[in-house]
């Protein structure tokens, strides 16, 4: 049931404005119908019964000899009149219109005796007859018989009326919602390319109060975003230059240790954090950089990619389909997708690269043959010099920053990066942006 519903704001106001207004209006005309009919029945029963009070007072102050002549004369198609000894209508009064005719009667007769009943007329649909008998002053009973048409319901003018309403209701609320909701459509555009790229142009400050008020605070947390990104890789490119100092120094230092193998130990050392402060430095240009967002063949850059690690003499393949643009910078994905390429054919021997696209997005996996990572590491793996002595050891280099700067690019895409042991053995990479 859920599924039948609309997921959209638009969708939602517009389904409950039709059905409460549905629902409103069906009420409103089963109560006027309801009205409707009791109106016409009383308009009806009163005139039939002011009728039949001036024949029974006629023939009260008539003659009994002029009887004969004065019910030929009175009867009609629409009013029968006969005389009888006794009240042509022996039950008592129990449908509405029978009970409306006895009470018009009794408030021009009071107490005398009064006798009313209806049928529905065999073979005529709709109509019924009303009877009524009337005890006269000089004794005997007038007893008269109408025929009532009952005016059938007019559903179809209800229908066509619910119709046009449900049309002018849909037609103005999308109109009214859409243009409503218009803001928060732009709030999400505005959020989704800020997870993508920091230096998005700012939220357009328009529309009611409260939407510029919203515009307006979301576009000082991106200046606030962009100031701390801004703030942390030049800290960062900071700190890295001015270690750079200090490491040579006492590279020049390990240079007058007398023990060889002390010295050896400590010029690895050094090596290493210069391999880091190295790598450091390169991130922090790299971000600091602001590359330009373009649409970039996916497909065509995992395949140079793949071919420049096979020209080198890695094993490395790649099935991707002929083209498979997505939207992003295109040295931070040759980048990302460089050190997880790199980094399953250092620890893994081979790769296999496939490239499809789905449903509004693009999937890249990247399966190798190594050893893989344990369990409890794999999330850990992707933090800054975090490493798996097991199988990425200090002798095999690297400084614990590939995974991290290729997780860091892929999430600024706006995609993922998951990663998983293969049950054959291996790494596997999965990667999912939007195209």
């Amino acid at each position: 049931m859920r599924r039948l519903l609309p997921r959209s704001l638009a969708g939602q106001t517009v389904l409950v404005l039709l059905v409460g207004l549905t629902v409103s209006h069906l009420l409103s005309m089963i109560i006027y119908s309801g009205d409707r009919m009791d109106t016409l029945a009383q308009m009806d029963s009163r005139h039939t019964a002011a009728r039949v009070a001036e024949v029974v007072r006629l023939f009260d102050e008539t003659p009994q000899d002029w009887h004969e002549r004065m019910l030929r004369a009175i009867g009609g198609p629409d009013l029968a009149v006969s005389l009888s000894e006794v009240p042509a209508v022996a039950e008592q009064a129990q449908s509405r219109r029978a009970l409306l005719m006895r009470d018009a009667l009794r408030q021009d007769f009071g107490s005398r005796p009064i006798q009313a009943m209806d049928a529905p007329v065999d073979g005529a649909q709709g109509l019924y007859r009303v009877q009524a008998s009337v005890r006269l002053e000089g004794g005997g009973w007038l007893n008269f018989a109408h025929d009532e048409m009952v005016p059938a319901d007019q559903w179809s003018r209800h229908l066509w009326s619910m119709a046009l309403m449900a049309a002018g209701v849909v037609v103005l609320s999308i109109w009214v919602v859409r243009r409503l909701a218009a803001p928060l459509a732009a709030f999400a555009g505005a959020a989704e390319r800020l997870g993508r790229n920091v230096e998005a142009p700012p939220l357009v400050e328009d529309g009611p109060d409260e939407v510029r008020q919203a515009a307006r605070a979301f576009n000082r947390m991106q200046e606030r975003l962009r100031r701390l990104v801004d703030n942390r890789t030049r800290m960062l490119a900071a700190i890295s230059h001015d270690l750079r100092t200090p490491i040579t120094l006492l590279k020049l230092r390990t240079e007058f240790m007398e023990d060889e193998e002390e010295r050896a130990r400590m010029r690895e050392t050094l090596d290493e954090m210069e391999a880091m402060v190295a790598s450091i430095l390169a991130f922090a240009r790299d971000d600091a950089a602001q590359e330009e967002t373009r649409v970039v063949d996916l497909a065509a850059l995992l395949s140079s990619i793949c071919d420049d690690f096979s020209d080198a003499g890695a094993e490395a393949s790649c099935e991707a389909p002929q083209r498979l643009p997505v939207e992003g910078r295109p040295l931070a994905l040759k980048r990302a997708f460089t050190n997880l390429i790199g980094n399953a054919v250092k620890y893994g021997g081979a790769v296999r690269v496939h490239v499809s696209a789905g449903e509004g997005g693009a999937r890249v996996v990247i399966e190798d043959r190594g050893p893989g990572i344990p369990e409890e590491e794999l999330r850990k793996v992707l933090l800054p010099f975090y490493r798996v002595e097991a199988s990425r050891s200090r002798e095999t280099g690297g400084a614990g920053l590939g995974l991290s700067v290729a997780s860091s690019v892929i999430h600024a895409h706006g995609g993922d990066l998951s990663l998983s042991n293969r049950a054959e053995g291996g790494l596997r990479v999965v990667v999912d942006l939007p195209l």
